[in-house]
């Protein structure tokens, strides 16, 4: 028995943009606490999940810090997969001129990341004048994100600002998209396959290796062909197999189990994740309509998704020293609400500042 899938619409798309962006500010903001246990974000660790578990079971009221900072680098995977679904499908049936699509893409990003960086550098210069009075430039650093270059040099990629990884990451999507969406047009899901192959191919046995050149597959394009390979896939489908359905979900749900343990499985755990995100939203947004409160608030906070991911990594510091400060399970917790609201209005205030100069811009154009 086959069903029609019902294709998300540009404000659920923003809704789970907003929901991605919230599990990525908080866990910036909870992950390096003390004591830092790490992720298994860029890289695997069979003991990581374990290190968890004795934290939760050892301080049960540390569970927010605990959920966000192992799950929310998971938002991330939110923004790879809609970016791969949202090209693929505004341009399946509609023919793509590389070069008019990377220069829309860099009219688009590429300008608000350079007024990004701009307040980064105001803001640096008045902490290191009246605040502080550690380092905070890090010039060559800043080149290499400026020359989107930063995440194949070693130990650069997530210099200065840790987020600002993904910028480089998604102009090589960019710069990939045009061939990918041309081969699969062509030569259909066969190719996304030998191509999602490719990518895990290289992630377990090259990887090792870079990694200790300071390098990591998984700060480029390289490191999740996977999942933008389904995210191409799913978007040319309108209709699939009950059957199918119900083992794909299973499957990835036993996935996601055996990646906190086995990096055979991790390699692949992102697209577990978003296939059961899939599955589970498709039937909230139903029931998310009868909390118009937080329907907005999700509305709200994907619309604004680019600004505030670009802004909370360089935000954080002083509200994350309160927490460090006291290592009190609330108090982590209140300082996490207030960054995110002190966070919240600057992005607006640069989002603002962004449209005006956009604005002047094309008058002087």
């Amino acid at each position: 028995m086959f069903i029609q899938i019902t294709h998300f619409s540009k404000q659920q798309t923003t809704i789970l943009k907003g929901l991605g962006i919230l599990l990525i500010v908080f866990h910036n903001f909870f992950h390096n606490l003390t004591p830092v246990i790490g992720e298994n974000e860029f890289s695997f660790s069979a003991n990581i999940f374990w290190n968890y578990y004795h934290v939760l079971q050892a301080s049960p009221e540390h569970v927010l810090r605990v959920l966000f900072s192992y799950f929310g680098h998971y938002g991330v995977q939110v923004f790879i997969f809609f970016s791969s679904y949202g090209l693929t499908r505004k341009y399946y049936q509609l023919p793509l001129i590389t070069s008019q699509f990377l220069v829309g893409r860099i009219k688009k990003i590429y300008l608000s990341f350079l007024i990004c960086i701009a307040s980064y550098i105001i803001l640096g210069v008045i902490k290191a004048e009246f605040l502080s009075d550690e380092k905070i430039f890090y010039w060559g650093s800043l080149l290499w994100k400026v020359l989107l270059t930063s995440n194949f040099m070693p130990g650069q990629a997530l210099m200065p600002v840790g987020p600002w990884w993904f910028i480089p990451f998604i102009f090589q999507v960019y710069v990939l998209f045009p061939w990918l969406l041309r081969c699969y047009q062509k030569q259909g899901a066969k190719f996304l396959v030998l191509i999602s192959l490719v990518g895990i191919l290289l992630e377990l046995q090259l990887n090792p290796y870079w990694m200790t050149k300071q390098l990591n597959i998984n700060y480029t394009v390289f490191g999740h062909l996977p999942l933008i390979c389904f995210g191409m896939f799913f978007t040319a489908q309108k209709r699939i197999n009950l059957i199918v359905l119900a083992i794909s979900v299973t499957c990835s749900f036993c996935l996601m189990v055996l990646a906190n343990f086995y990096t055979d499985a991790w390699v692949l755990s992102d697209v577990a994740l978003v296939i059961i995100g899939l599955a589970i939203f498709t039937k909230l947004f139903k029931a998310l309509s009868a909390w118009p409160l937080i329907e907005k608030c999700l509305l709200f906070y994907g619309e604004l998704s680019f600004h505030l991911f670009m802004v909370n990594g360089f935000l954080r510091s002083p509200f994350h020293a309160v927490a460090e400060g006291y290592h009190i399970w609330w108090l982590d917790n209140l300082a996490a609400l207030i960054f995110l609201l002190f966070a919240t209005f600057y992005a607006v205030a640069l989002q603002r500042l962004d449209e005006k100069l956009r604005a002047i811009v094309c008058k002087l154009a």
